[in-house]
């Protein structure tokens, strides 16, 4: 057991190789393993659709929009920021957030327009404390969203009124059933709404 122990000590004590490649110009094995590992993009030239190798990593424009989950991420942020009371009056967008961050910009169109109209102004309200591309783009994405909500509410509010007729119920009977309904629904009328049966048209 104690020769063992002893064995392990030495070969703890002999230096390690350095297996790694010689720093500088690689050979060519060391390209070919770069030009694998790159991404693979296709480009047109000259007409044709061609497979070219893209770089690892490229700059994000500056005139990209910023993404959902960033939209909803700094969104999070500024409701936290408020206090608690503060937070209690902008439940409308925090409706929205947590709608964003849920489905997406499709789950906000089945939203009321009450709800969205509400949430514009509270987000208009953070957004005139700090200015930011997130804010704008989630005021450009709500106001067409409440525009076709409110179109909506009114198309369902006019159906309503056709509606009615579902509940009506229309049964046939004779002149003397008509005449009892008659005098029976006249003693319900006010006395200064019963017209006068002095002229007949």
């Amino acid at each position: 057991m104690a020769s063992s122990s002893t064995s392990r000590k030495g070969s703890r004590q002999m230096p390690l190789k350095d297996r790694r490649a010689p720093a500088g110009k690689g050979g060519p094995l060391r390209k070919l393993k770069g030009l694998l590992g790159r991404p693979l993009g296709i480009e047109r030239r000259e007409g044709k659709l061609q497979v070219v190798l893209a770089e690892r990593r490229r700059p994000r424009p500056a005139d990209e929009p910023p993404s959902l989950p960033q939209l909803c991420a700094e969104l999070s942020a500024r409701l936290l920021a408020h206090e608690h009371g503060e937070v209690q009056t902008m439940r409308h967008l925090i409706l929205v957030h947590d709608a964003l961050d849920r489905r997406g910009w499709a789950a906000l169109e089945s939203m009321s327009s009450l709800v969205l109209a509400k949430a514009i102004e509270q987000a208009e309200a953070l957004a005139a404390e700090e200015p930011s591309p997130h804010m704008d783009m989630l005021l450009e994405g709500l106001r067409p969203l409440q525009v076709a909500a409110d179109l909506r509410d009114q198309r369902d509010s006019r159906m309503q009124d056709f509606r009615v007729g579902d509940n009506l119920e229309v049964s046939e009977s004779d002149y003397a059933e008509f005449e009892d309904c008659e005098t029976n629904w006249s003693g319900t009328i006010p006395v200064g709404l019963v017209p006068s049966r002095g002229r007949d048209d």
